[in-house]
């Protein structure tokens, strides 16, 4: 007897940042698979002092085929998301097309590695706008129909570079951190309208990104075991659908009384 697909999410609305391929594509699949319809927001353009190159339009409109092939409707937005004017349209095209948003996933974020002495003023604004003001222009423009329905779900990707601190990322670990206390601060500030907000943050992770950053400090051998050498699971690696499945629970009614919460998915990182 062929096993019933779950429906948890069904008649729900996502919108991923950062969507188009990997954690966010990964985030996006998990959530389609239970039924929910699917907003993919992504820049389609590479950043100077990003040392790796981000997704394109071709991405973009790839993993839309991706989703819309599981049966559910989908829908990808090119938006920088550290501009106001240009979030602020891609959120009222959302309610203008679908007429509700219950699920937010702030994934968009970018890093480099600089010592301080040679980080410029471009490279920190790179990731903190990306990783922090994104955040907290998408939080802004989504909490408009959340509010309206007294319903939402809002799941922000912070890091282990948000508990604690790396070297040679200043500009990240200041931007994580950042979003830790934007979370706290808006589980409060959205309790009364029955939004939950948390934070999820995942250790290093099987991405592309890995090798740019790799290249950026010139080291040699398996970017993924260098940058996970803190993890307590030597033997396993963090793959994009384990942070999938965790945005999964947050977002879904089994966690209905969890908001303000920071949960790791770190293979024991942060309990050193």
């Amino acid at each position: 007897m062929a096993k019933k697909k779950r429906q948890d999410l069904k008649d729900k609305l996502a919108l991923i940042t950062g969507g188009a391929r990997n954690i966010g594509l990964a985030i996006a699949k998990e959530l389609a698979a239970q039924g929910a319809s699917i907003v993919l927001v992504d820049i389609c353009r590479d950043l100077k002092t990003i040392p790796y190159a981000l997704a394109g339009p071709n991405d973009l409109e790839r993993a839309v085929q991706e989703i819309s092939k599981m049966g559910v409707k989908a829908l990808g937005l090119t938006c920088d998301i550290r501009k106001e004017v240009q979030v602020k349209a891609a959120f009222q095209q959302v309610i203008d097309r679908f007429g509700r948003l219950d699920i937010l996933v702030n994934n968009a974020g970018v890093v480099s590695l600089y010592p301080i002495t040679g980080l410029s003023e471009k490279a920190w604004d790179e990731v903190v706008d990306v990783c922090l003001k994104g955040t907290y222009l998408c939080c802004k423009y989504a909490l408009h129909p959340m509010i309206k329905q007294r319903y939402g779900k809002i799941v922000n990707i912070s890091s282990v570079a948000g508990l604690r601190g790396l070297g040679l990322g200043v500009h990240y670990c200041a931007a994580k951190h950042g979003i830790i206390g934007l979370t706290k601060a808006l589980a409060m500030e959205a309790a009364d309208h029955h939004i939950n907000v948390n934070a999820l943050c995942p250790g290093t992770t099987e991405s592309p990104m890995l090798e740019g950053l790799a290249s950026q400090i010139q080291h040699e051998g398996d970017p993924y075991e260098h940058f996970a050498q803190q993890h307590l699971f030597q033997d396993r690696r963090i793959p994009p659908q384990d942070i999938a499945q965790a945005v999964s629970w947050l977002v879904s009614d089994k966690s209905r009384s969890i908001t303000g919460s920071v949960i790791t998915v770190d293979a024991g990182w942060s309990a050193r």
